[in-house]
């Protein structure tokens, strides 16, 4: 589950912040491009940084806020799946 610390809000750019799997994570649409980086802690060395999705020109700030939680969730599941690719 994501424990929010902010859900997505804002415009240009949307951000939003919370934990997953213990992990900090920082979300942000901006310009062309959606992206989500997690971090061992708020600040802490980044540990994965996906690019979520690409956009028109200067869209991305314009996301609606349920698309954004969808593509927060991706970066979730990537970063899941990276974890346990990496445990074998």
């Amino acid at each position: 589950m994501i424990k929010w610390i902010y859900r997505p809000s804002g415009n240009c750019p949307v951000q939003a912040e919370g934990y997953f799997l213990g992990y900090y994570f920082y979300f942000r649409a901006r310009g062309i491009h959606a992206t989500i980086e997690f971090n061992t802690v708020e600040d802490g060395p980044e540990v994965a940084y996906y690019i979520l999705t690409e956009t028109d020109e200067y869209m991305a700030g314009w996301l609606p806020k349920w698309k954004c939680t969808l593509l927060i969730w991706k970066g979730c599941l990537k970063f899941m799946i990276r974890k346990r690719i990496q445990k074998l």
